[in-house]
């Protein structure tokens, strides 16, 4: 089940997409030719729904000419927690105690 935040980040999103296929001046109908989805998948879209795939968001960002704007979702260094949970994780490797001395 999807929080509150993602759920209206889903929304906001979907609004977006919309914005941008009615700045084309294109319908639902059109999108859905030029993605290959369904009309209804469309609808889906655009109204954030969280039961359909991350694909479906990715053929109308690539038809409206945003085909990279997807690797805007988590850049890198924006997992600051992540990072932090890795780091605070991660064992230091202990160096072996050298000798100086030398046997020959």
């Amino acid at each position: 089940m999807l929080s509150d935040a993602a759920t209206r980040s889903l929304a906001a999103l979907g609004e977006r997409l919309k914005r941008a296929r009615l700045m084309r001046n294109w319908t639902q109908a059109e999108a859905a030719q030029k993605t290959g989805l369904s009309v209804s998948s469309v609808k889906k879209v655009e109204a954030g729904s969280a039961h359909i795939t991350v694909a479906a968001y990715i053929a109308l960002l690539d038809v409206f000419g945003l085909p990279t704007a997807i690797d805007a979702l988590i850049a890198p260094g924006d997992d600051t927690i992540g990072e932090a949970l890795a780091n605070r994780g991660r064992r230091q490797r202990a160096r072996a105690e050298t000798s100086q001395e030398w046997d020959l």
